[in-house]
């Protein structure tokens, strides 16, 4: 639980800090909700804009807790703004932020990913390999590389019937 109440900017332990997260969790996945995108989009909003549902253009994980599950995720949010407000010693809305990037990666290798890496690979450019390799050595940092390559972006239509085999 320790690594969770990082992820979610929590930075003393409260026993209801179990319970908001299973609510999350729950929601997330009512909503389909991308696991990885919504803690990291958790870490880059402040309390007020996450409060008046004023996401930023580039948010696509939050907004769709929102849109699917309306009055869970209202709740949700209310309770987890109160439980960011009881704090030790107040932290700040810069300091969790930067806390909480520190624990929730803006890039992960996804199965589509890697799959037109080794595409690209087979063919002898080894491009994608290499700007992969680049990209998840700091994964927690913004890098305008993999932004333009959309790699914290959502799942292309293509690759959702992408299947992948562990047999090899």
């Amino acid at each position: 639980m320790f690594y969770m109440r990082k992820k979610l900017g929590l930075f003393n332990k409260e026993n209801e800090d179990k319970a908001l997260l299973q609510n999350l969790l729950e929601i997330m996945s009512l909503a389909r909700a991308d696991y990885t995108m919504t803690f990291r989009e958790l870490s880059e909003i402040t309390v007020k804009d996450l409060q008046l549902s004023n996401y930023p253009k580039a948010f696509w994980s939050l907004p769709k807790l929102g849109k699917a599950t309306y009055d869970l995720w209202v709740t949700w949010v209310d309770l987890y703004i109160k439980r960011l407000k009881r704090n030790k010693d107040g932290i700040s809305d810069v300091t969790r932020i930067s806390d909480m990037q520190d624990s929730n990666p803006r890039y992960i290798l996804r199965n589509y990913m890697a799959e037109k890496a080794i595409e690209l690979a087979n063919e002898g450019d080894f491009s994608e390999v290499k700007e992969l390799l680049l990209t998840l050595q700091n994964p927690f940092k913004y890098q305008l590389t993999a932004e333009s390559k959309e790699y914290a972006s959502p799942l292309p239509k293509w690759a959702k019937k992408l299947r992948i085999s562990c047999s090899s």
